[in-house]
């Protein structure tokens, strides 16, 4: 009839009383897609068909990858919250050689400071291409046994159980389509481990066995295209400074566990765009906040990484600074923005310091935001004052 209207079908239905159903049976060659949706697609160029869901890729940090469309995402480790890649200095290399290593099925041990990603990457990796993966975090005193394997006791008797490690091991991990696929397995905090602890790993690492041996001495293959990664915050040598690990890992092991890659720091470019994200409404009320912070978190890390100031200042305890500063707006009066709000917001994280470490940190915050409220703090809330 004519009729130009995206909604073809509301409008038989509407107009000339008759279903889709009935519209097809009537007018089996009759155009399904309205005249002004064709009209507007002309002069645009043929579209390609989308690609089969077996050939589906995703780039990551410019690395083209092939997705797994039957692995579900409940058994791929799930993307953190407002995740995002960096894009500049050495943290762009850092994860470029992480992708690449662990997209190649090699093992990779990443290691670095608190809150710079060493986790976060593989679950990215993770849900982005659809790799099914398991993470298993290492805690003083825990008795990983039970991830390979535990003692059962029923009406039958006793016999054994076998844990998530060792099915993932063997077994790997089924898809939709109810094909078998070899995993990611992440070991975190590996650092925290202790030699017995660590030592249940040896032969699940040797690259050349590719074995596993069970409670009763039955050997095992490990599933071909297993792949593992390790994060710490120690480069497995042990910090002698406690902050990060105290733990010192054993040579040879260190030898299995394949690609060592340092992260550090974001640009703060990144970090940032990343904060924005997290804080829209401090991005809207105060969007200054972010560049004070910037010069702050630069003072801080610096003086961490001299060794002047003993302190960790990570992504986690920039969040914390920027929800206090959140929490300050909401109990302030209509939209007022309270004065002083970066260096009342910065308490979140100053308080967990000792007192000469504060001090230091004070003075450094203090160059770096307007008001220089922070110096003149001497541990009395009512003298500095929340400006509510």
């Amino acid at each position: 009839c004519g009729f130009k209207s995206h909604s073809i079908l509301d409008h038989i239905r509407e107009v000339h009383g008759m279903s889709v159903e009935d519209y097809m049976a009537a007018h089996p060659k009759a155009a399904t897609v309205s005249i002004a949706a064709l009209e507007a697609l002309e002069g645009s160029g043929r579209r390609s068909a989308a690609p089969a869901a077996t050939e589906l890729t995703t780039k990551v940090m410019g690395i083209h990858l092939p997705v797994d469309a039957a692995v579900p995402s409940e058994q791929c480790l799930p993307l953190p919250e407002g995740y995002m890649f960096p894009t500049k200095g050495k943290a762009k290399t850092a994860f470029q050689r992480a992708i690449m290593a662990v997209a190649r099925r090699r093992n990779a041990f990443i290691w670095g400071m608190p809150g710079t990603g060493k986790d976060a990457i593989f679950h990215a990796f993770s849900e982005d291409t659809g790799t099914p993966a398991l993470i298993f975090t290492f805690t003083p005193g825990a008795d990983i046994r039970k991830w390979f394997f535990s003692r059962t006791i029923d009406s039958e008797g006793t016999g054994w159980e076998y844990g998530a490690l060792w099915r993932a091991l063997t077994e790997g991990v089924k898809g939709s389509d109810g094909v078998a696929r070899p995993a990611l397995i992440l070991f975190s905090d590996i650092d925290r481990g202790t030699p017995e602890q660590l030592e249940e790993f040896r032969l699940v690492l040797d690259t050349t066995s590719k074995r596993i041996v069970g409670p009763t001495g039955e050997v095992a293959k490990i599933l071909p295209g297993t792949r593992f990664a390790f994060t710490a915050n120690s480069c497995g040598s042990g910090d002698p400074n406690g902050r990060m690990s105290s733990q010192s890992m054993d040579a040879s092991l260190i030898d299995r566990m394949g690609r060592f890659v340092e992260f550090v720091s974001m640009h703060w470019d990144d970090e940032a765009r990343i904060l924005r994200g997290k804080f829209p409404e401090l991005v809207e009320r105060t969007p200054e906040i972010f560049d004070e912070l910037g010069r702050a978190t630069a003072s801080l890390r610096d003086a961490i990484g001299k060794r002047t100031l003993y302190a960790e200042f990570t992504h986690r305890g920039l969040c914390e600074v920027l929800s206090e500063a959140e929490d300050l707006l909401w109990c302030a009066r209509g939209d007022s923005v309270p004065k002083g709000l970066l260096g009342n917001a910065f308490k979140a994280w100053l308080h967990r310091l000792e007192s000469d470490d504060r001090l230091i940190a004070k003075r450094l915050i203090d160059a770096a935001i307007t008001d220089g409220a922070i110096a003149c703090e001497d541990e009395d809330d009512d003298e500095y004052g929340y400006a509510y």
